[in-house]
């Protein structure tokens, strides 16, 4: 006699939950190599529609396709220009949240797709209130949960193997770097953060190399010294934008309860533990943290330190006054720091027509506070 699928779970749950894949192994336990055809099917070969993994039994992929789900949430409206592909999600909740694929392309051949990165959330919305930022301005929702973090880089490949199909040596084209950039302060959602990590970067999934994979965080100092013991596969970003206390207080109010200089140890102990430099972020706004003395005061900061400088100029909303400053502006800040011996990149802003772009994710979520049933 046949058996079963029928999980003591509500319809729809997570395929990559705790409880269902445990259920799952627990069924399936005298077909184990079934679980490892799935797994082939979604990683490898960019499957996520149970249905469509001819290698399983029609009656197991009936059962999976009618109790559980591989992306964990809809898929409310795309966006895409020559440049981005912004995505926006909403859970079973209805919370809603974005994510924004980025296209490179060879500075050689403009027609020629280099690499593609993905950009993910890891909250709805945002607890941080970065005075320049839009996500701020709206507040925390929730966290988002592990499937729905990782389902938003299986949803995207997928986008992509429909578009573009294969490469000419037969792999398929697929998301080269993922960076926790989007909504939310990733590192106030670190278990679940970090539980989606492995899938990322272990041979048996994505295979990303730590290179590729990076994490973000502007403030939260307990969760960067467990990373460093963790000894987590990935980059790391540090959200500076000024290299004042009273500057960085301005631009990020969090900093109040965590003064810079806390911080900077703990990068240096995240570097001492790790072997790794860290990715300085600074968005560099008009009138307000682009003058030669912020310069030389980020130069100083940075210049004894294993540390990258990404140079971000400011992305314009109408929902913040802050102002772009002059090309000219940002390459002599970029001159000054680089006189301390510092690594500077002025980072190449992409998805402004969409509003894809750093910093400007959510100005159309807040008129879409909840999401049920395909209705706004």
């Amino acid at each position: 006699m046949k058996q079963v699928f029928v999980p003591p779970f509500p319809l729809k749950k997570a395929f990559f939950s705790h409880e269902m894949q445990e259920y799952l192994r627990t069924t399936y336990k005298r077909e184990a190599y079934r679980f490892r055809q799935i797994e082939t099917a979604i990683f490898h070969q960019r499957e996520i529609d149970f249905a469509a993994m001819t290698n399983l039994p029609k009656q197991m992929r009936d059962d999976l396709a009618r109790e559980c789900t591989i992306i964990p949430f809809h898929l409310v409206k795309c966006v895409e220009d020559e440049e981005v592909v912004k995505f926006l999600f909403a859970g079973d909740d209805g919370q809603v949240f974005e994510t924004v694929l980025m296209y490179h392309r060879s500075t050689h051949h403009e027609s020629k797709l280099n690499r593609m990165t993905l950009c993910i959330s890891s909250q709805v919305w945002c607890a941080v209130w970065c005075t320049f930022c839009v996500t701020g301005t709206l507040g925390l929702r929730r966290n988002l949960t592990m499937p729905e973090i990782l389902g938003q880089v299986l949803y995207v490949n997928h986008y992509i193997k429909m578009k573009r199909g294969k490469k000419e040596n037969g792999s398929w084209h697929g998301i080269r770097n993922v960076v926790y950039m989007g909504m939310g302060e990733p590192l106030m959602n670190y278990p679940n953060v970090k539980a989606s990590v492995p899938y990322l970067t272990s041979e048996v999934y994505l295979g990303l190399s730590r290179r590729r994979v990076t994490i973000s965080t502007s403030w939260f100092p307990h969760a960067i010294k467990t990373m460093a013991d963790d000894k987590l596969p990935v980059s790391f970003a540090f959200s500076l934008h000024a290299s004042t206390q009273a500057l960085r207080e301005e631009l990020v109010p969090f900093a109040k309860r965590f003064p810079l200089d806390e911080l900077m140890r703990l990068c240096d102990y995240y570097t001492q533990t790790t072997g790794q430099e860290i990715f300085y972020e600074y968005v560099i706004i008009d009138a307000v943290n682009d003058s030669d003395q912020c310069a030389h005061d980020t130069g100083k900061l940075l210049k004894w330190r294993r540390a990258h400088l990404n140079v971000i100029p400011y992305n314009e909303s109408p929902a913040v006054t802050y102002r772009e400053p002059s090309p000219d502006r940002v390459r002599r800040f970029q001159m000054i720091v680089k006189s301390y011996g510092v690594m500077v990149t002025i980072r190449q802003n992409r998805g402004r027509k969409s509003k894809g772009a750093c910093w400007q994710l959510g100005r159309e979520q807040a008129k879409i506070l909840v999401w049920k049933g395909g209705k706004r």
